[in-house]
């Protein structure tokens, strides 16, 4: 019945309403949510080593789903303190590349704060325009994690963080803990970083310059990196540096990507796009992420950038916090509004933008003009104009 319903949307909204309604109702009545103490829906747990429900196989995960907007807490040193047989923490994952990046930093907090558990990743094995299996590369990579598995989930399309992960309740050790990576995505919020702390009860002081990303590479380095490095490297000499361009996500291309790849040669520039381009040039080359492991293509461009000058221009997709974590200075084509944008960024950002963001820092974005650096696309989307890629570009290169 339920996966009927969330086939359809409308439908969807129309039960999560009346669930809403539900909840209230119950609440104006008195009636409490019965749930462990080491969880809260609302406000952060209470400080109690009393358990107020009994312990069996609801204990791992949320009660009851999520209301729209709502969010969940929780408190694992009182988890730990009610049942000290838990030997592990089983973290859920149903998200995309971008979004797993900015976990790195919680997931490290977790294991310096909780040595002696065990933490296990399971992923959802869906490739859509919210999840990511290929993040199971990624976790492999991380030495923090000690097993990554995948499991069959479904998701609400209307209430995201309503995943259904059951599966994961059965496969995980009994004597686990299964814990939603959850993050709250609003405008009043600081930071995704900043939720994903606060969220697991983790101290976290720094509420302007945010923990950037963490990449894991190997000692060794892949033959395949290895090769890359060496042509591109070639290729690069003589130089005024690397761009790397990612100008693309699931809803939007760059339409003029091929004469924007010509323009950046013609300027003395090797040019890396991880979008497709149909550019053949020597001082052109395409990175195939089908072919490049996704810690690979990384691997690479960290390696790149010990060698010589590397920036990038993207969109607000998930080479952001590819970009924070390697410290690369990147040109972002803000091609439409988004309120909660502060959520994702970092000081290595530059933006060329329509509209001024109140909690981006003035000076790291850059309001350009209708007619002059933009055409309108609809009334939501704007394309720049490459001759104002290209202006502000020397922006970036002196970026600070």
């Amino acid at each position: 019945m339920r996966k009927f319903i969330y086939k359809y949307r409308f439908l969807t909204v129309i039960c999560e309403t009346c669930r809403w309604v539900y909840i209230q109702t119950n609440r104006i009545l008195g009636n409490k949510e019965i749930c462990p103490v080491w969880y809260s829906f609302e406000d952060n747990p209470e400080d109690t080593k009393t358990e107020t429900v009994e312990i069996n196989e609801d204990w791992y995960s949320i009660k009851r789903p999520l209301l729209i907007n709502e969010h969940i807490y929780y408190n694992l040193d009182n988890a730990l303190a009610v049942n000290p047989k838990i030997k592990g923490f089983a973290l859920v994952f149903f998200m995309g590349l971008g979004d797993y990046l900015y976990t790195t930093p919680l997931i490290a907090a977790l294991s310096k704060k909780y040595p002696k558990m065990e933490l296990w990743a399971y992923v959802s094995d869906k490739l859509n325009g919210n999840d990511s299996h290929l993040i199971t590369g990624l976790l492999k990579t991380n030495p923090n994690i000690k097993k990554v598995k995948t499991f069959k989930g479904f998701r609400n399309p209307f209430v995201w963080k309503n995943y259904d992960y059951s599966e994961v309740v059965k496969q995980a050790p009994k004597d686990f803990l299964v814990l939603p990576v959850y993050y709250e995505y609003k405008k009043i919020s600081l930071h995704r970083t900043a939720s994903l702390f606060d969220t697991f009860g983790l101290p976290f002081n720094e509420r302007k310059n945010f923990p950037r990303p963490i990449f894991y590479f190997s000692e060794e380095i892949p033959s395949k990196v290895a090769d890359s490095l060496k042509t591109i490297k070639k290729s690069a000499k003589g130089t005024k540096g690397i761009i790397l361009l990612k100008l693309d996500n699931n809803a939007y291309t760059y339409q003029e990507i091929d004469e924007l790849v010509r323009k950046l040669i013609w300027d003395n520039y090797f040019v890396l796009s991880v979008t497709k381009c149909g550019v053949v040039d020597p001082h052109f080359k395409m990175i195939d992420i089908r072919k490049f492991a996704y810690n690979d293509m990384c691997h690479l461009f960290s390696l790149l950038k010990k060698e010589m000058p590397v920036f990038a221009i993207s969109l607000d997709n998930e080479f952001w916090p590819v970009s924070a974590g390697l410290d690369i200075p990147t040109l972002t084509l803000q091609h439409l509004f988004n309120q909660k944008l502060h959520n994702l960024y970092y000081p290595n950002i530059l933006l060329l933008t329509e509209y001024k963001y109140s909690k981006i820092p003035s000076k790291k974005q850059i309001v350009v003009g209708e007619g002059v650096d933009f055409t309108r696309r609809d009334k939501k989307i704007i394309d720049f104009k490459i001759d104002a890629i290209l202006k502000y570009l020397p922006r970036l290169i002196s970026f600070k």
